[in-house]
């Protein structure tokens, strides 16, 4: 609210917020879905082995914490 002044008189205007445009966009940009991609197991090794090098480095970065959760599948290796 505004308040607006004539000749001693203090009287309240208020202000219209014209269209939604703003609030439309962002919350379309928010809700858009995410692409599923699906990747085999054989994959997902095969990048954990191009990104550590080695061979138990590979294997503590597909059964940790963040894979299993950003997955949904927990990967454990037996050997």
């Amino acid at each position: 609210m505004a308040k607006t002044q004539r000749g001693g008189q203090v009287a309240k205007v208020a202000r219209q917020v014209k269209g939604t445009a703003g609030r439309a966009v962002a919350k379309a940009k928010a809700s858009r879905p995410v692409r599923k991609v699906q990747v085999t197991l054989g994959d997902l090794i095969a990048a954990a082995f191009d990104v550590a090098g080695e061979t138990k480095a590979a294997v503590q970065l597909v059964s940790s914490r963040a894979m299993t959760e950003a997955t949904g599948k927990q990967i454990v290796f037996v050997g």
